[in-house]
């Protein structure tokens, strides 16, 4: 008995034609797949609490930006892959510290003058920028001749890439 490659061919062929045929119409009738909704903000999902049973909230989504906003990030990304990315990373520790949640940490007008020059704030004897001199193994982060408009572009940039944070039961904050 001989073996007909090119019947068998077709015969799987039109197979998965009939097959992805019929998850076309499933998928849009809302039976399989995913639907059009499930990818749009602001969709609810449950999260097991421990305390409750299942609690819905918010699904966690990027915020949306203005056009004045996306080109600060713009910048931002290529101010901080020139001069912050040899020893930071928004999300995890390099040679310094991450950087995701900064502006919560310090206010922007500390973040400008010690992003500039963070040697003369640790030598002004501000607690904190001692505190993190000291943390990192008095490593010094080099001096950088950026206008207030990029650093302020560089810190759009890492708060756009900040992971939002992981629930771990209850409700979850949403930006």
């Amino acid at each position: 008995m001989r073996f007909n490659s090119v019947g068998f061919a077709l015969s799987v062929g039109m197979a998965l034609i009939v097959v992805l045929f019929g998850f076309t119409l499933l998928s849009a009738a809302g039976l399989a797949g995913f639907a059009a909704g499930d990818t749009s903000s602001g969709i609810e999902q449950p999260v097991s609490s421990k305390d409750s049973g299942a609690v819905t909230v918010k699904a966690i989504t990027a915020k949306p930006v203005s056009a004045e906003e996306e080109v600060a990030i713009a910048a931002g990304e290529s101010l901080f892959g020139r001069n912050c990315a040899q020893c930071h990373a928004v999300n995890e520790v390099v040679v310094g510290p991450a950087l995701a949640g900064i502006t919560k940490r310090r206010t922007i007008a500390w973040l400008i003058p010690w992003i500039k020059n963070s040697s003369k704030v640790v030598a002004s004897g501000d607690e904190y920028a001692v505190v993190l001199y000291n943390k990192f193994n008095k490593q010094q982060m080099p001096s950088f001749a950026l206008s207030d408009q990029e650093v302020e572009s560089i810190l759009a940039y890492t708060i756009s890439r900040e992971e939002p944070a992981v629930p771990t039961g209850g409700v979850v904050a949403v930006r």
